[in-house]
């Protein structure tokens, strides 16, 4: 069984590490995966908002707004009770979407937005980046797929 590198963490090394060291990265983590998640959601979050506004032809308001945020967290959270197998394909779903939004989309963007000297050496520079980070999510995707083509996959639904 599987619990992930925290529990592990926590298991090996709870007898030469004080109960507030493990606490704090506990409490990093819950902070991280918090704002990382607004930050990832945002996009839904103006699509949901741009559909509001273009449906009722009027801004939204604070609370259509609180309330859209709400409706598209509760379906995520259902999403993850629903399949909690999900965690099985993370590294698979990162590699294809997460990886290339971290490491390869912002050279490329900013190449564009930016247009520095064609062949100078910002240029190349983030070129090479971004080339990088597509070779690595690619990686990242043939290691998840040979991980799950090894170990398989057990889905079962509604049952963590």
């Amino acid at each position: 069984m599987n619990l992930g590198t925290l529990s592990a963490f926590s298991r090996f090394h709870r007898h030469d590490t004080s109960k507030y060291v493990i606490g704090l990265i506990y409490l990093l983590l819950l902070i991280g995966c918090l704002c990382s998640y607004q930050i990832y959601a945002m996009p839904v979050f103006d699509n949901l908002e741009f559909i509001y506004i273009s449906k009722k032809k009027k801004p939204c308001s604070r609370l259509v707004r609180a309330g859209l945020r709400l409706f598209f967290g509760g379906l995520t959270f259902l999403i993850a009770v629903a399949f909690p197998f999900l965690g099985s394909l993370a590294i698979l779903l990162g590699g294809m979407t997460l990886s290339l939004l971290t490491y390869a989309y912002p050279c490329f963007m900013w190449n564009s937005i930016k247009r520095p000297q064609k062949n100078g050496v910002i240029w190349c520079l983030n070129l090479g980046l971004g080339c990088l980070g597509i070779v690595l999510s690619m990686l990242l995707v043939v290691a998840a797929a040979w991980n799950l083509a090894d170990k398989g996959l057990n889905a079962n639904f509604f049952k963590p």
